[in-house]
């Protein structure tokens, strides 16, 4: 038989620590208003005089904390609470006077601390811990006077700042989880890249190893005994402990080593991505017959088109431009861990290997549309892609990468409001409203439509689901771009 809902011994707890604060509050003489949702904050007291039963429009913000096991060291007179961070940090962001009351609703005993009186020093604050001495902090009516003391003034209003958000945050952080334990270094014959370069091309064995050139030495996770790298060498080659560099405090080397993890992260991935020295980016290559290739594939997401052509409207055979997907990447050591730091980018050929010659103008226009949404599609798409296991046929990488750093934070952002980043002018062009013309003009003057760079991104993953305040603006009417096919790569797709 299915079982019930059923209620948690610590909700009723609550709920009776709450019962308790309203009928010491009555007893007092005052009111007292609990909340429907609580967010850090049970209720609030409207003070009332004394004297005549008026209401003073005086309000104490109200926390309640209940439990019938005894607190930490408590004693017949006294014991130790420790507020959670998050909590304090909330109390004390506001103007209003916060009363935490702690009590054992079992034996109907309970105690209050005035939360920007116990913290106000940030040693204090730091610590989180308050003792209570039971005698003279008893929560019950003895307690009326000193709370008319609490409360804020009429003059000031009341504010509390939002309650706390938990948001989970992924960085743009990939942890290197394994690399080559042992690297190789010796003279080298050449400390010139385009030299070693030309010795490489004339070796019959090409191998995809990353190398570096710094100091008169050549330094590589293969072996430089091995061709084609042998003949990089001009003297005896040393094995090191991969560790020794990885790990070193001295900045040069810590430099070399994040050196040697592009390169062989260049030479991992040579037979999918070039490497394009003016951009200093890595990009999709294109397919052999120039058709769509898509990538970051898994149950429920669709992934990206990484590589697609664009063609023109008044003659549909006839291709514009190819757009490939292209990432940034940076080697960084953060508490002992090495990381690739990834960024997103783009890259436009007029043949799938000669740059564009409006490559500029499209990626100003492109960047104009990278908001959260775009940007995040595409950081799950690289992570995909590179964490994916390696093709048995395929020479093994050196590096292996995780996902995605992420990690919880106690502050939050209303999804509402986040919009796309403003448009950054160079020194050379006017501002805002007249740049964005200027880019509109010139994609224009190229065949080019603003909303058709959006719809490079119209096939990210499926199962997104974003704001509405995040959604793209209307495009214009697709025409025959959903009708057309994967293999003709019409504008509308990447």
């Amino acid at each position: 038989m299915a079982r019930g809902k059923t209620v948690t011994q610590s909700t009723l707890i609550g709920e009776l620590g709450i019962a308790l604060i309203h009928r010491r509050v009555t007893e007092m003489g005052y009111l007292f208003h609990p909340r429907r949702v609580d967010h850090g904050i049970d209720g609030h007291i409207d003070l009332v005089d004394p004297a005549n039963s008026q209401v003073l429009n005086l309000v104490l913000l109200v926390q309640s904390k209940a439990s019938n096991s005894r607190f930490p060291y408590e004693t017949e007179e006294s014991f130790q609470y420790t507020c959670d961070e998050a909590d304090l940090d909330y109390w004390l962001s506001g103007n209003a006077p916060v009363l935490l009351v702690i009590s054992h609703p079992e034996e109907e005993k309970a105690w209050w601390v005035d939360v920007k009186a116990e913290f106000s020093d940030p040693q204090r604050r730091l610590e989180r811990s308050v003792v209570i001495d039971k005698r003279t902090q008893a929560f019950d009516k003895s307690a009326a006077r000193a709370l008319l003391t609490r409360a804020v003034p009429k003059s000031a209003g009341v504010y509390l700042a939002p309650a706390p958000k938990i948001e989970v945050l992924t960085s743009s952080l990939l942890p290197i989880v394994d690399f080559p334990a042992t690297l190789y270094l010796a003279p080298a014959v050449t400390g010139k890249y385009p030299a070693a370069g030309a010795l490489l091309d004339a070796e019959p064995a090409r191998g995809r190893s990353g190398w570096i050139l710094r100091d008169g030495l050549v330094v590589s996770f293969s072996d430089l005994r091995q061709r084609p790298l042998n003949v990089l060498c001009a003297g005896d080659v040393e094995r090191h402990e991969t560790a020794e560099w990885a790990n070193s405090d001295d900045i040069d080397v810590r430099n070399r080593f994040a050196d040697l993890l592009q390169r062989a992260f260049q030479a991992d991935q040579s037979g999918h991505l070039r490497w394009h020295k003016e951009r200093d980016h890595l990009h999709f290559l294109p397919t052999r017959d120039l058709g769509v290739r898509r990538e970051g594939k898994v149950p429920g997401r669709r992934g990206h088109t990484v590589f697609s052509a664009y063609r023109m409207e008044e003659d549909p055979e006839a291709v514009s431009f190819y757009r490939h997907a292209a990432i940034t990447t940076r080697f960084r050591r953060l508490d002992g861990v090495w990381y690739m730091q990834v960024g997103t980018d783009y890259c436009f050929t007029s043949n799938g290997r000669d740059e564009y010659r409006f490559a500029d103008t499209l990626l100003a226009g492109i960047k104009r549309l990278d908001r959260h949404q775009a940007v995040a599609g595409w950081m799950r798409t690289w992570e995909t892609y590179l964490t994916q296991a390696p093709d048995l046929f395929a020479p093994e990488h050196a590096l292996t990468f995780g996902r995605f750093v992420s990690f919880e934070v106690d502050r939050g952002i209303v999804d509402s409001l986040w919009g796309p980043a403003p448009v950054q002018p160079r020194d050379d062009e006017p501002a805002n409203s007249a740049a964005q013309e200027k880019i509109d003009q010139a994609l224009a003057g190229i065949g080019v439509d603003l909303n058709d760079l959006f719809a490079l991104d119209d096939d990210a993953d499926s199962n997104d689901e974003f704001p509405a305040a995040l959604a793209p603006p209307p495009r214009r009417a697709d025409r025959s771009r959903r009708a057309a096919s994967d293999t003709k790569a019409t504008r509308g797709k990447r």
